[in-house]
């Protein structure tokens, strides 16, 4: 054996080799602690330090972060982020994962961590040989909300506005947000819906909010006739006396697809320009004729 060959080579007595291989043994158990491997001499009352101190990569790390979340709560290891920032505000580290274990210089600290839509922050004083545990406690649900349509999305904290924060263009708002009362406004083409929702932590809380649209049609002809030429369309929503824009097109004949309700469109070719009103219902067919002689 290798520690036999070492005992031999430093002309060790029996009773001195049975405390090297307990040493030895010792330090295989404890290789995460820092120890010392003394060796005793039989014959003498002095004792000889081989080893001074062995000391893992483990104990030197000097800050451990843990987010505490609701029970049931699947997260990925890239949802949960921390960012940690010195006092003068630079940037120190920037992690991902329910827990971490970090080395740091002596010092002041902020720590915030992110899960979606939810944040929290602590100042720490870190110590270089003693280790600062901090624990965040994220109390957050995940909200899931569809529409029928592409829209624009706004969302805030009934008794903390400050949480507040907007999506556009998209069908679907999936994310982890602080538990709560939510004033949700979707808008589509100018039409608002709203809907108050109470997200709870730990729970999936789900809701549809869908506006009722209707196919319209945009034909511009000349002499009765279409007219194969590019037009410019304006569509406006008309809503209590205010005038919302709605979008604009480029085709003779374009179909696009809007809300029920009260609209002016605006058609340009040439130097012509011409304009209607008109309504737009369910279960009816839509279809506006603009004569642009």
């Amino acid at each position: 054996m290798a520690a036999g060959g070492f005992c031999h080579a430093l002309n060790l007595t029996k009773f001195s080799r049975v405390i090297f291989y307990v040493g030895v043994s010792c330090s295989t158990l404890a290789s995460y602690a820092a120890m010392d491997l003394i060796i005793f001499d039989a014959g003498s009352t002095s004792t000889k330090v081989v080893v001074s101190t062995l000391t893992s990569s483990l104990n030197k790390k000097n800050l451990l972060l843990k987010a505490h979340i609701p029970a049931g709560m699947e997260l990925t290891t890239q949802a949960i982020e921390w960012r940690i920032h010195d006092r003068k505000g630079v940037p120190v580290r920037q992690l991902q994962g329910q827990e971490q274990v970090v080395q740091l210089d002596q010092g002041d600290y902020q720590v915030q961590l992110s899960i979606g839509q939810f944040t929290a922050t602590k100042l720490l004083t870190v110590k270089a040989d003693t280790r600062t545990k901090s624990y965040f406690k994220a109390n957050i649900g995940r909200l899931v909300i569809t529409a029928n349509h592409l829209a624009d999305w706004s969302i805030t904290n009934v008794s903390y506005p400050d949480i507040s924060f907007n999506f556009k263009a998209s069908q679907q708002v999936d994310t982890w947000v602080p538990n709560g009362f939510y004033e949700i406004t979707l808008t589509q083409s100018g039409v608002k819906r709203r809907q108050v929702v109470n997200v709870l932590a730990g729970e999936i809380n789900v809701l549809n909010m869908d506006i009722p649209l209707v196919e319209v049609n945009l034909i511009a002809v000349e002499n009765k006739q279409p007219l194969f030429r590019p037009v410019e369309w304006l569509v406006f929503r008309l809503e209590r006396g205010e005038r919302h824009y709605v979008g604009s097109y480029h085709q003779h004949s374009q179909g696009i697809t809007i809300p029920v309700g009260y609209y002016e469109v605006v058609a340009t070719h040439a130097s012509r320009v011409r304009s209607r009103q008109f309504w737009v219902k369910e279960n009816t067919s839509n279809r506006v004729v603009l004569a642009m002689d």
